[in-house]
């Protein structure tokens, strides 16, 4: 009888140390599942000029409009109806020491990797690293994403400066958070700055002499080719961000955050056309910012009574050489480009789940480019927007938009003129999946 209890008790035993190994693997798979979202970004666009509002924009008066820039097609709008950026999103720790995140942007275009980064979680005195591919920390709009903005396209101060989907790259970022009351953080990034829309271009030397050949034939034979630019082959890391937060406590119904930042190419390539002349130039590119981001917490539920004031302010400045030009004899002259450009928005959530929001932003004041002796002023671009949205739920919006425009541009002769032009967008944003909290 003692020995039948005793196997009794003995497969009883067993069949707990079973079920516990099993249930910890379980757990511990359940531990690494990462989480998982699908965002659908589409919207109707209707302007007043044929449909050639966001070509007008792209094409604006600016010291950064040059050719060979990061293409991002799928950003691109058409009359009419209009699947933007659905976004795979996957993120969740790995174990103690790290977190991971994954951001893959789908259109008819094919599969664009957006983010795909680590970031620690046990360094010491408030250190913490950031590597792979991700946003920069560069300013305060720069890190979020399309589905977190408050207007359904990107400020002109950014698309301007930094293009539609602003500053990012592969590398490291480390950032310090000080042991204080008050909020300071400070950080530092080294990033490989090879796939940039605007700011810290790199020219593709293949299609530039192609379209130098066919468009200018400088040998006289409908031939031209690429080691004629005499562009430097940049090799490792050209971009460095610095940047620096301070958020002072002022309350629990208010929030106010404060920030410098900076970021340095060497090597920003630029491709420019004078009538008939062009020419390649190279050289390093900076850009300074200024942002204030003032908050009001909502005082009743789904957010209303909550507002948001932000602003940044950017200057750029490029001192470049040129590495080619059409008339041999203006090869090798300095070339100085500058501008300034900056944004101010505001939105208010006046009932539950609504929110309106009013934007102005400025491109190209204070702009010049400046080749030899010769000098061009840029001329100024302003956008202001009006949008309404209606957040049904946690996962589900609908935004309303207004844009008027006025835009300076320049025809095939180099002769300055404006465009002034009205644009109307209706978008729904739908997540599926785990949607985690934005950032401040």
């Amino acid at each position: 009888m003692r020995t039948q209890y005793f196997v009794l008790g003995a497969a009883v035993a067993v069949s707990a140390f079973s079920y516990s190994e099993k249930t910890s693997a379980m757990e511990s798979v359940a531990d690494f599942n990462p989480a998982m979202s699908v965002i659908f970004d589409g919207l109707y666009y209707h302007d007043n000029v044929d449909g050639e509002g966001p070509d007008i924009i792209e094409e604006h008066n600016s010291a950064l409009h040059s050719h060979g820039g990061h293409d991002h097609e799928h950003g691109e709008l058409e009359r009419g109806f209009n699947l933007r950026e659905t976004e795979l999103v996957l993120s969740g720790s790995v174990d103690p020491y790290f977190d991971a995140w994954l951001t893959a942007s789908l259109s008819s275009e094919g599969i664009e990797l957006e983010e795909a980064w680590f970031r620690s979680n046990s360094l010491p005195a408030g250190l913490q690293l950031k590597g792979g591919k991700f946003l920069s920390g560069f300013g305060y709009h720069n890190e979020k994403h399309t589905h977190s903005w408050d207007f359904i396209d990107q400020n002109l101060a950014y698309s301007s400066l930094l293009g539609d989907h602003g500053l990012s790259g592969t590398g490291l970022q480390m950032t310090w958070l000080a042991p204080t009351e008050h909020f300071w953080q400070a950080g530092l990034e080294v990033l490989q700055g090879s796939e940039l829309e605007r700011f810290g271009t790199q020219l593709d030397a293949a299609d530039i002499a192609d379209e130098i050949a066919a468009e200018f034939d400088p040998n006289g034979t409908g031939e031209f080719s690429e080691e004629e630019l005499n562009l430097g082959i940049p090799s490792g890391p050209k971009l460095g961000v610095a940047f620096l937060r301070f958020g002072p406590d002022i309350g629990t119904e208010h929030a106010l955050q404060l920030g410098l930042s900076a970021a340095h190419h060497n090597a920003m390539q630029s491709f420019h056309e004078e009538g008939t002349d062009a020419f390649v130039s190279e050289g390093a590119a900076h850009i300074y910012s200024a942002q204030a981001v003032f908050k009001g917490f909502a005082k009743s539920a789904f957010g209303k009574g909550s507002y948001s004031v932000q602003g940044e302010y950017m200057h750029f400045t490029s001192d470049q050489t040129a590495t080619f030009h059409t008339n041999p004899a203006e090869t090798g002259l300095p070339l100085a480009l500058k501008q300034d450009a900056a944004y101010a928005q505001a939105t208010y959530g006046f009932a539950p789940r609504w929110q309106v929001g009013v934007r102005s932003s400025a491109a190209g004041f204070n702009g010049s480019l400046r080749e030899g002796n010769d000098s061009e002023d840029i001329q100024t671009s302003r956008q202001h927007s009006l949008a309404l949205t209606w957040d049904a739920t946690e996962f589900s919006r609908l935004r309303l938009q207004f844009n008027h425009n006025d835009i300076a541009i320049e025809d095939d002769n180099g002769n300055a003129g404006r465009e002034k032009f009205n644009q109307v967008m209706l978008q729904y944003n739908l997540s599926l999946g785990a949607h985690g909290a934005h950032t401040f």
